[in-house]
């Protein structure tokens, strides 16, 4: 018997429960995650919430079904997670992330899908593909420059694909652009943070916000499908950064240098 239990959160219950990756409700990224998830529900989105027995909530999986996926995927008829996070520093309970993705690939059973998708990363930010491949998923894909995409089948049908024109998008912009969605509440952050540095770099960077899925999957250059930091063809980072990491990449990877000489 489990230590925890698994809890769905939904419309009505979301704001009594809370987001379990940013708990103030005043925070920017609380805000826009809360009105980004209200949208999505209807759209068949689901947030399992890990539970212990004291209470305490110690993890999380979100998925949606693949037609409004916000990772850059092709999978018609399977559920695709988006985020699985297990806090097993704090509760080192066994177990909690593949009791979380049995009850996904449950729910993909019951609603006769294909299967279960998620996208994978050998860098940083994104779970790796240990936890999946332990609970029966098998790899079909991958694509520069760190991705995975891994597939639990429950039924018979295509399997899901990776686009094959990241290289056309990155070359669709000729700027500094930041690529985002409101689909993770650490975005804020960088949207908030990183214009005044480039500015301090003598650059404009323009910030890019996509609010629909389809538009995600069709624009964003990186399979993670939720933000990407792209000049002139590169894609510099495929996850939130921090104003230090932005101002690094200015320098070194641009060459561009404090316009007041600090």
């Amino acid at each position: 018997m489990h230590d925890f239990s698994i809890v769905s959160v939904n419309k009505e219950n979301v704001a009594d429960l809370g987001i379990f990756c940013v708990k103030n409700k005043k925070h920017v990224g609380h805000i826009a995650k809360a009105s980004w998830l209200h949208q999505r529900f209807n759209e068949g989105l689901r947030i399992k919430l890990l539970v212990t027995k004291e209470g305490k909530q110690a993890g999380f999986l979100e998925y949606i079904p693949g037609e409004y996926t916000w990772r850059v995927v092709h999978a018609p008829n399977y559920l695709v997670i988006h985020c699985l996070w297990v806090n097993s520093n704090k509760f080192p309970y066994t177990g909690m992330a593949s009791a979380l993705l049995q009850d996904c690939i449950q729910d993909a059973k019951t609603r006769d899908m294909a299967g279960v998708a998620v996208v994978t990363s050998d860098g940083p930010w994104m779970a790796s593909k240990t936890v999946f491949l332990k609970n029966g998923f098998e790899q079909v894909a991958e694509t520069p420059p760190h991705f995975q995409l891994l597939v639990k089948r429950t039924d018979t049908g295509p399997l899901p694909t990776f686009p094959q024109n990241s290289a056309e998008r990155l070359h669709r912009v000729h700027d500094l652009q930041l690529i985002y969605t409101n689909q993770c509440p650490y975005i804020s952050k960088a949207v908030d943070e990183l214009p005044p540095v480039a500015e301090q770099h003598g650059i404009q960077l323009q910030l890019i916000e996509l609010n629909d899925a389809a538009e995600a999957r069709e624009r964003m250059p990186s399979p993670y499908g939720m933000i990407s930091l792209v000049y002139q063809g590169r894609l510099l980072a495929d996850h939130p950064i921090s104003a230090a990491r932005f101002r690094n990449i200015l320098q070194k990877e641009l060459s561009l240098q404090p316009i007041d000489g600090s």
